[in-house]
């Protein structure tokens, strides 16, 4: 974003389209290694885009956290122990 607006947009854009490019590439390389379809490639421009602002905030938040000498608190889930799993095929849950 700063580059957009501050320097030359087109060659920021141009530089941006470039890595994207590349990415994209390694990502359908990686995909064809393991034989999987490369389909969820399509969101890679968002998240190159969303992800990494939200690395971004939280990377500055770290960095306030340290120099304010503060703790963050983990920010733990409470859990309840009311999923059941599945039983596996031909095994009946009453036999055992």
């Amino acid at each position: 974003m700063y580059g957009l607006l501050f320097l030359d947009p087109v060659r920021i854009i141009g530089l941006w389209l470039a890595f994207l490019l590349l990415q994209l590439l390694m990502g359908l390389y990686a995909f064809r290694l393991d034989g999987e379809r490369p389909g969820p490639l399509w969101s890679l421009p968002l998240q190159q885009f969303v992800y990494r602002q939200l690395m971004y905030l939280v990377v500055i938040q770290s960095v306030f956290t340290a120099v304010s000498g503060s703790r963050l608190r983990w920010q733990r889930m409470e859990r309840y122990g009311s999923l059941q799993a599945p039983a596996p095929a031909g095994v009946s849950r009453n036999s055992g």
